[in-house]
């Protein structure tokens, strides 16, 4: 199994895990987020640490990592986005930490959408 953890009180998360379950072709992959039971029983989490976490063939991916290689994983047409990995981390990390820090200004709309039912199906409780 692997697992997408992720801010589920962040409107830009939100967003995006929409995007993913769109687009994922990947069977194995579960979503849940921060506060679930599932992460409370089954994840460590740093608190220091302010990114979505991508659990990957018992590999542990965080920050620009964990973007690359989810979209990696979730769908063919998103493979070519593993050539993204030339760029140093630091940069590529630089860059998700300061969207990350100001994901809450950028997307503020305080709709909560429906799920859908390919949505229950890939989240875990």
């Amino acid at each position: 199994m692997n697992v997408l953890i992720y801010d589920g009180e962040c409107n830009m998360c939100s967003r995006f895990i929409r995007l993913v379950v769109r687009m994922n072709k990947n069977p194995d992959l579960k979503i849940t987020d921060f506060n679930s039971q599932w992460t409370k029983n089954n994840f460590q989490r740093n608190p220091d640490v302010d990114s979505m976490i991508y659990i990957y063939n018992n590999k542990t991916y965080i920050y620009s990592n964990a973007v690359i290689h989810l979209l990696a994983s979730i769908n063919w047409f998103f493979k070519p986005i593993i050539i993204t990995k030339i760029i140093p981390k630091k940069i590529r990390d630089a860059v998700y930490q300061y969207v990350a820090k100001r994901r809450r200004e950028i997307i503020k709309n305080k709709a909560c959408p429906m799920m859908t039912p390919k949505m229950k199906d890939m989240f875990l409780s």
